[in-house]
């Protein structure tokens, strides 16, 4: 999982632009990563990167230094994520098309056709099955880290991922290729 040097953090709370800077560069890509692996759609994924980055921001001076800073940017991400998806299955998509990209993004898999069996895959799975597989096999976070960030018991952590393993697997073998 990404590390942020603790005195970055700080010069950021106390209004260092170039701190900000630093600080944003560093989280934009993991945070992207892990909206667009969860929508599949490089719209959304930026639009809730800028609520993200834009809610640290207004809210730094919230933030504990006395507890470690990537697991508090993960709530906030996590928490836009359930926001969008509440307020997605409030609304009625006329024509998903044009709202949805089918095309996964360039750095989500080497190959494009297998980026995009497994983004049918993992489509078919539940949205926290799905975002547990994310945050463990492209976000590098542990069992623990998973458990924590969605309030579940360690041994639900591990049975969604390797549940989605599962899945991934049968998927691949079934020859739907």
């Amino acid at each position: 999982m990404l590390k942020i040097e603790k005195q970055l953090v700080i010069d950021f709370g106390k209004g260092d632009a170039k701190a900000a800077a630093s600080l944003f560069e560093q989280l934009r890509r993991p945070l992207f990563a892990y909206f667009y692996r969860l929508s599949f759609d490089r719209c959304v994924a930026e639009d809730l990167l800028q609520e993200t980055l834009l809610t640290i921001h207004s809210r730094i001076e919230t933030y504990n230094h006395e507890f470690a800073f990537m697991p508090w940017v993960w709530a906030i991400a996590r928490n836009k994520f359930l926001e969008f998806k509440r307020s997605q299955s409030r609304v009625v998509r006329l024509i998903p098309q044009l709202v949805r990209s089918n095309q996964p993004a360039a750095s989500f898999c080497d190959a494009s056709d297998t980026g995009a069996d497994l983004h049918n895959c993992l489509d078919t799975l539940s949205e926290s099955t799905k975002e547990a597989f994310v945050l463990k096999h492209f976000q590098g976070m542990t069992f623990n880290e998973i458990a924590e960030l969605q309030q579940i018991p360690l041994p639900t952590a591990k049975s969604r991922v390797l549940f989605a393993i599962k899945k991934i697997r049968e998927y691949f073998n079934r020859g739907e290729l």
